[in-house]
């Protein structure tokens, strides 16, 4: 593919990507962030991570985050017995290219073999997915992650948007390399079960006023609840405790309980 020049639109996208996911500490994190990431800023219906130790061992993940196809989500049983070890970028020629390039699409694959091409007719075909493309990213040790990218649209993304996430790709794996494998420490865990709730409201994005109606407070005490809790966290503003509440969903739903 010949060079493409890249607009200030297109930097803004790789941008926006990328300060979605900077504050991740753990891969757990980072796969549920960047697959919502994603459909938000790219062209694109459905997103998927996938996290495995190796190249291979990454297609059948079985925590694989989904975000955008909630009916394909159901059936993610079907693609781990039938379809896993024959995606498309599971093919040799799809590993050299995400290995050369950090990004592919189905557009780029020359020769399927037959089994891959039952996969894009018969599974992807099924769910309409016509623009089909994946961005391949380093993780700690030998692990990888690879993001799907997935549109009814057979030109949802053009030759800027691929250069583009070559390029979010590139930077991603800067980050992506250094993520923990484990949780990190819980900064909410000395919060009473009352301060507990009010964070757990600021984190759905409740204003002080929505807050005390909710629960029945006045807006005052509602204000001194959330400076106290921004105290004991350490955390420097709403949106910041919004981010430490739901990386500790995250967490939780990974790993169990973090450490205290």
């Amino acid at each position: 593919m010949s060079d493409v020049s890249l607009q200030a639109a297109d930097y803004q996208r790789v941008f926006a990507v990328l300060d979605r996911c900077a504050d991740v500490r753990t891969v757990p994190e980072f796969r549920a962030r960047i697959a919502t990431a994603m459909t938000d800023v790219f062209p694109v219906r459905v997103a998927t991570c996938f996290v495995g130790d190796s190249f291979d061992s990454q297609f059948t993940d079985p925590d694989a985050t989904l975000v955008g196809g909630s009916e394909w989500d159901r059936k993610r049983p079907v693609y781990q017995e039938k379809w896993a070890r024959h995606d498309i970028f599971a093919t040799p020629e799809a590993r050299r290219r995400l290995e050369r390039n950090r990004v592919a699409s189905l557009d780029d694959l020359q020769e399927l073999p037959a089994e891959s091409a039952a996969y894009v007719r018969d599974y992807l075909g099924a769910w309409g997915m016509r623009s089909v493309s994946a961005m391949h990213l380093d993780l700690p040790g030998r692990a990888r992650a690879l993001v799907g990218l997935f549109d009814g649209d057979d030109n949802a993304l053009g030759a800027r948007d691929m250069a583009a996430l070559r390029l979010l790709a590139r930077h991603l794996s800067a980050l992506t390399r250094s993520l923990g494998t484990a949780p990190g420490r819980d900064l909410l865990a000395t919060l009473t079960e009352r301060q507990h709730e009010v964070a757990t409201l600021v984190a759905d994005g409740l204003s002080n006023a929505a807050i005390a109606r909710r629960l029945t407070l006045t807006e005052d005490t509602v204000k001194k609840y959330v400076s106290r809790i921004l105290a004991a966290t350490g955390c420097a503003s709403r949106t910041q405790l919004a981010l430490e509440v739901q990386r500790q969903s995250v967490q939780r739903q990974a790993f169990g309980p973090p450490a205290t």
